[in-house]
């Protein structure tokens, strides 16, 4: 039979059973055993008959292979411990990175180890570890330890480790492919009605795309003499893009409709296809002071003179559909390649060594971009347009300057003063370009000292290069150069320093926004187009060593065990540094869909760490006692940004009978701010909320300067925020404990069950305030005076009382509150051989509980309290977090050559949080928002089958269908209160959590020889 039936790794009973087994701690010297030691996730010290005090879960490579993984995000997305993050099914906001997400603490969070030591940060944007750089063909199974382990791999294991473990010593040649598309019915007669009913187009039928192709070739060879071995491999993965066009659910983005909106309270009545109103809408805001209607629709047929103002009500016609056009699955293109290495000189010297270099480009694509509301040049977010502009046509020049036409009474006299939401048909869609080459190589040696201990020392040098190139955007102040035309000449009157400084515009061509779409000449459009570019680097180093042995020898062993205290130390040196290099357009805030961008000079942060950590059998073969055993470790730290930290952890073990063990552990962990978070450059951006102070001059908006004039809402419910880097930030702590219990009963051969209780709760979270909590904090009726001291200072507003144009909310990084989760994993295993029917059974379980995950946004004084996200989605909780959810695979695998799989994925209900009665959750409405369409995602359940047939030694064949029946997501409000915004939300729902595309099917070949 074939390598892929033959050596399963079969979940966490693999670890397990090894140890209970053996029934041994690492030996000593003088002690003879059989037992191969091997080392689990959250310790250094081997491990030979016990499995950790903390939980670890065992994916192994089978289970990849049932699933048809080439993405190993995928596979860890799908385990219930894991929540989803940046994958490719973001598109707007994506940073073309897939990361991992363990307890929904942040990626920032968990760390990502290979074969034991760290995966460099991959991102300039988002420095963690980018999980595409990870050939799934290479992994041999994946250990995932939910808990603090800074004790054993320093900062960021905060919730927990995730530990690749690669193949080695690999002879032959191997060829591992796998071919997938997905399927989808489109036949949700809700969906179709919604598109039909806004005049929007309807996605086609039974559609075949997103198709994906992955190969990779294996190499290696062992010398002669058995001491060494060189494994290589080289790998390409493709994935074809998918519109949401081709979807039923995500051919619209979709907005919640009301019947009432009494006192900010809304009552919800359905979900309507949205189209922007940024299509071809103007606002006159002279019109507006003036006392005149000012709100405007252009039509026209694209000839010279045609267009016409009519009143804008958002109606058929008036809107545009951009949610069709942006990426439900983004193009991308990925190759690997490396090799992993060693040789055994002798015992005492064992030399090794590997490299592992992948390429990913991926394109994100969103709607075309134009002229948008509330971003211009006048004021910092008007447009102006000369009265006299000859493209304007006489109709028109009447709405926005006067019967005379002469613009006397405006604003400025001679110019109309506007907000323009003039899409760009005629240059297509936005296309980023995003890129990452990443090297990652390593050297050491290890061995043994003598019969005791052993070393192991490496270095090892991480680079990821990162570009991203935008298309098709606008530039703010050539838009603004060719709004200004000579009714003389027909030319740009507007100029513009050149490279040496002097005044001039002679590349300004005027841009004819009056005539209706396809007026635009290609010659404005190369002038106004503009192309933002960014590139920069992330670079880590790390330099670390181990002593690893016993205290045997100098007594350090209990009289009641069979074992000596095993024992680790060391010391560790790593640096991570960061830069970022930004194009013009960038660092002026010249692109009209994208905020400012400044350059990061390059920056870095230090550590210098020591560590030990003991592993102490106490007692064994006794009475109630078959093995008990301590562990204990501590780290101590030096940064050169966060100062000093130390880490702990306290953990025992108890096997009380062959057939039950408990576990527990208490650990402290420590995450230091990383580069971006101590030095990002302060800049602004976007937030989607109102100011309270356009509806209101009561309370505190009584005192904003508003120098006589109405004070206009941000537009679009899109204020300004600062945000940027704090150099003052000080390190997270976290507090992980866990309690659980290990069940082998001897009455029931082949079932191990594990259940643990755990308990994180991290202080000094790193983030922001949020500014939609700062404004109603500060501008709330029922604000304490403690919360007015704290949150008015955070907002700046410009000389006529407006958060934008000028005006902003303070929002840079902060030492926040706290973060704390609480819940059950359950972990059943049960294999059962049945010679009878000519094979055998595997059922595997994997099941989380949640029972809290509370949040308090801003630290001390106790004014604004705390919120719970468990079994609760939304604007504030984000991605959905079911208190229950499993997954459960039954394999039956035959004594010929074949097996089958069936899996089943299950996400219990959850329900919007803006519709609780906590203040921090439904800040939108000012009360629960009584949201009908988004109040409840029911549960979902998904069902996977997969085929595997050895067609002879060496040659094995798999197919496979996830998500079986083609259950399409839960559909939501992506708008109004941007319940599954980006960038985790994407096409009305979340991709990430629910499988979006339809059915994935999937075919593999596994070659070897």
């Amino acid at each position: 039979m074939a390598w892929a039936i033959h050596n399963r790794t079969l979940g966490l009973r693999s670890l397990l059973l090894l140890g209970i087994a053996a029934g041994t701690l690492p030996c000593a010297a003088d002690e003879q055993s059989d037992v191969e030691l091997v080392v689990v996730t959250g310790s250094r010290i081997p491990q030979g008959g016990f499995d950790s005090a903390s939980p670890v879960i065992s994916v192994g490579r089978q289970e990849m292979l049932f699933e048809g993984t080439t993405d190993v995000s995928t596979l860890i997305n799908n385990l219930p411990v894991a929540f989803a993050d940046q994958g490719s099914t973001a598109s707007n906001d994506a940073t073309g990175t897939a990361n991992v997400d363990l307890r929904g603490l942040g990626p920032t969070r968990t760390l990502v180890l290979i074969n034991g030591t760290r995966l460099m940060p991959a991102d300039v944007f988002s420095p963690v570890a980018d999980l595409n750089q990870i050939p799934a063909a290479l992994v041999d199974h994946v250990e995932v330890l939910t808990g603090g382990a800074s004790a054993v791999y320093g900062s960021d294991a905060l919730a927990g480790v995730v530990n690749f473990i690669m193949r080695k010593d690999f002879e032959g040649i191997e060829l591992d492919a796998t071919y997938a598309i997905d399927n989808a019915d489109n036949e949700n007669s809700a969906d179709r009605a919604r598109l039909a009913e806004a005049g929007f187009a309807q996605a086609p039928k039974g559609v075949w795309d997103g198709a994906s192709n992955d190969a990779t070739l294996i190499l290696g060879t062992t010398t002669d003499n058995g001491r060494g071995n060189v494994s290589a491999y080289v790998g390409r993965r493709n994935m074809a893009p998918v519109l949401e066009a081709t979807r039923d659910f995500s051919a619209c983005s979709l907005s919640t409709t009301f019947a009432q909106f009494n006192a900010r309270q809304p009552l919800s009545t359905g979900l309507v296809c949205q189209g922007s109103s940024n299509y071809n809408q103007f606002f006159s805001v002279d019109n507006l002071l003036n006392g005149e209607p000012y709100d405007f629709f252009e039509t026209g047929t694209g000839a010279r003179g045609s267009g016409a103002f009519e009143p804008y009500t958002g109606g058929p016609g008036q809107t545009y559909n951009y949610g069709a056009f942006n990426y439900l699955q983004r193009a991308d293109t990925r190759y690997v390649g490396g090799f992993f290495a060693h040789y055994q000189n002798s015992k005492r010297l064992d030399v090794y060594s590997s490299l592992m270099f992948s390429d990913d480009d991926t394109v994100a694509q969103i709607a075309p971009s134009g002229l948008f509301f509330g971003i211009g040049e006048v004021d910092g977010s008007f447009a102006a347009v000369n009265c006299s502009n000859p493209l304007m046509t006489p109709s028109e020049r009447v709405t926005l300057c006067g019967a005379d036409g002469s613009g006397a009474a405006n604003l400025t006299p001679g110019q109309a003063t506007l907000l323009i939401g003039r899409r760009d048909i005629e240059g297509g869609d936005r296309q980023t370009d995003l890129r990452h080459t990443a090297w990652r190589m390593q050297v050491g040696m290890r061995g043994d000292l003598d019969e005791r201990w052993s070393y192991d020392v490496y270095g090892q040098y991480g680079l990821t290069l990162f570009s991203e190139g935008l298309t098709n955007e606008f530039s703010i102040s050539r838009v603004q150069n060719a709004l200004e035309v000579d009714p003389a000449t027909g030319a740009c009157y507007a100029a513009e320093p050149n490279a040496s400084g002097l005044i001039t515009a002679p590349d300004c061509v005027p841009l004819d926004i009056f005539n209706g779409f396809g007026s635009i000449s290609r010659a404005a459009l190369n002038y106004v187009t503009a192309t933002g570019y960014q590139q920069g680097q992330s670079q880590e180093q790390i330099v670390g060593g181990a002593l690893t042995g016993d205290l045997g020898a100098w007594g350090g062993k209990s009289p009641w065990a069979g074992s000596a205290v095993a024992v680790s130390t060391g010391a560790e040196w790593r640096s991570e540094t960061l830069a970022l290099q930004t194009s013009r357009d960038y660092q002026t805030n010249d692109l009209y869909s994208n905020s400012a961008v400044p350059p990061v000079p390059a920056a870095s942060i230090a550590a210098t760490e020591g560590f030990i950590e003991f592993k102490a059998p106490l007692a064994d073969h006794l009475p109630w006692i078959e093995q008990l055993a301590v562990d204990a470790g501590y780290r101590y730290s030096s940064y050169n940004t966060a100062g000093r930290t130390q880490t702990y952890k306290l953990g025992a073990e108890w096997q009380w009978t062959g057939d039950i063990r408990f576990r527990a552990s208490d650990e402290r962990a420590v995450r230091a701010p990383n580069v971006l978070e101590l030095f990002t450059p302060t800049n602004s951006g976007l937030f989607g909320h109102d100011d309270p102070c356009s509806t209101s001059v009561s309370g505190r908006c009584a005192n904003v300067v508003n120098a006589g004039s109405p004070l206009l809402d941000c537009p679009n419910a899109d204020c300004t925020a600062e945000v940027g880097g704090n150099v003052r930030l000080q390190p997270e702590t976290a507090v992980t404990r866990t309690l659980g219990v290990v069940l082998t009963p001897q009455a029931v051969a082949g079932l191990t069950a594990t259940i643990d209780y755990f308990d994180i709760d991290i202080a000094k979270f790193i983030g922001q305030v949020d500014p939609g909590l700062t404004l109603a904090e500060c501008y709330g009726a029922h604000s304490t005076l403690a919360a007015i001291g704290f949150f008015c200072p955070l907002v700046h507003r410009n000389s006529q009382g407006q958060l934008f144009g000028g005006g902003f909310v303070d929002a840079q990084n902060t030492n926040t509150g706290f973060l704390a989760t609480r819940g059950i994993d359950l972990d059943a295993d049960y294999v059962r051989g049945m010679d009878s029917l000519g094979g055998s059974l595997d059922i595997d379980l994997l099941g989380t509980y949640v029972v809290a995950r509370v949040t308090e946004p801003v630290a001390g004084e106790g004014f604004v309290g705390t919120y719970d996200c468990a079994g609760l989605y939304g604007a504030v909780c984000d991605t959905p977090t079911p208190r229950w959810r499993h997954k459960l695979r039954v394999t039956w695998t035959s004594q010929e050559s074949w097996a089958l799989s069936f899996g089943w994925r299950h996400l219990g209900p959850v329900w919007l949080d803006e519709n609780r009665s906590n203040p921090l959750l439904n800040g939108f409405c000012g009360g629960p928002c009584n949201d009908v369409p988004d109040a409840r995602i029911s549960s979902y359940d998904y069902f996977d089958v997969t085929a595997d047939w050895t067609v002879r030694e060496g040659v094995d064949l798999r197919a496979g269908i996830n998500n079986l029946l083609a259950r399409d997501p839960p559909v939501m409000d992506s708008n109004v209160m941007a319940v599954s915004g980006a960038p985790l939300g994407n096409g009305n729902t979340y991709p990430g959590v629910y499988d979006s595309l339809g059915r994935n099917i999937f075919v593999s070949a596994t070659i070897k020889y």
